[in-house]
């Protein structure tokens, strides 16, 4: 590493070595950009005793007095030697495909807002499970990232075929049960899956305001391992400007331990059951946590009406005397 040359340099883009692997394979193909400033320090007195500066002397300070390093994109060495069968060897090191060093990329703040003196905030509330404990950032992986722990519980349980719902129109509570033994007893799952209700305060709000990233934790006795697990890729919807889905659709591929749909079925937005979501708007908006739902929750009727496909299809008529 070594200092940016000011008189020559205005920014400086680097590839990391996964980068330069994908690019070498013709797979490179760069989506997002973030920006970060964690190495300008806005505010002297957190690092020298003097006094607040003016604005135009932080600026002076910041481009034009302090130095700045080049991009850093090696966190590990990439090669080193081992013992194998009691022979010193030069190896190789595997690419790493993430590498978690960036979480503190730079936000957007709504700037038109009431109040322009707030930061932008997470608002998270567990509908159907709870939360069991948070903290700031993951101290045992050492990154910057606010944890939230939820416990979600699924209980088999014996139940009697007399006390059987009858119409579910659940798909779930047919298939997570199994068939009727000669005791007239079936076992059921009885599920409580995580409903979250997500929203970020005080910045814009955009069509995608969030992205879902799932990893596996890999433990062994004194170490942990994050292990990025990868959705389903979807069909396009548009191909040369032709319209030829009305519905985003899965691509049909064999799943693996790799797949996120492999262990989790994730919904979100629109897909989640609307009925499941209404059912707490009222119970946390009357506690003033106040969630915004995109359903209309007037719609939603709380008991199943089921309708005889035997019976009359009008109603008699009443004749006049």
């Amino acid at each position: 590493m070594k200092f940016l040359n000011k008189k020559e340099q205005v920014f400086d883009i680097q590839l990391t070595p996964y980068g330069k692997h994908k690019l070498s394979a013709g797979n490179f193909k760069p989506t997002y950009y973030a920006f970060f400033d964690d190495n300008v320090a806005y505010d002297r007195r957190y690092f020298t005793s003097a006094s607040l500066e003016s604005q135009n002397d932080i600026h002076k300070r910041i481009k034009q007095e302090t130095q700045f390093l080049e991009s850093q994109v090696l966190f590990r060495q990439t090669s080193g030697t081992v013992v194998k069968g009691g022979i010193l060897q030069q190896t190789v090191y595997e690419e790493t495909q993430n590498l978690f060093t960036s979480e503190a990329f730079i936000g957007n703040a709504k700037l038109l807002a009431e109040d322009t003196n707030v930061a932008p905030a997470w608002k998270v509330i567990s509908m159907q499970t709870n939360i069991s404990s948070s903290a700031l950032e993951d101290e045992r992986n050492n990154f910057k990232i606010p944890q939230i722990n939820i416990t979600a519980s699924y209980i088999l349980k014996a139940e009697d075929i007399q006390n059987q719902a009858v119409g579910s129109e659940n798909v779930r509570d047919i298939n997570n049960r199994t068939g009727i033994f000669s005791d007239g007893k079936y076992i059921s799952l009885e599920m409580s899956d995580p409903l979250l209700y997500l929203e970020e305060l005080n910045t814009e709000l955009l069509t995608e305001n969030f992205d879902i990233e799932v990893f596996e934790v890999l433990r062994d006795d004194s170490d942990e391992d994050l292990r990025r697990l990868f959705f389903q890729s979807k069909k396009p919807q548009i191909i040369s400007g032709l319209l030829v889905s009305e519905r985003p659709e899965q691509s049909i591929t064999a799943l693996t331990t790799s797949s996120v749909e492999y262990y989790f079925s994730i919904q979100k937005d629109t897909e989640v059951d609307s009925s499941l979501a209404c059912k707490y708007v009222d119970q946390f908006n009357s506690e003033n946590y106040l969630i915004d739902l995109d359903f209309d929750c007037s719609d939603v009727d709380g008991e199943d009406i089921y309708f005889d496909i035997y019976g009359r299809v009008t109603e008699s008529e009443i004749c006049p005397d």
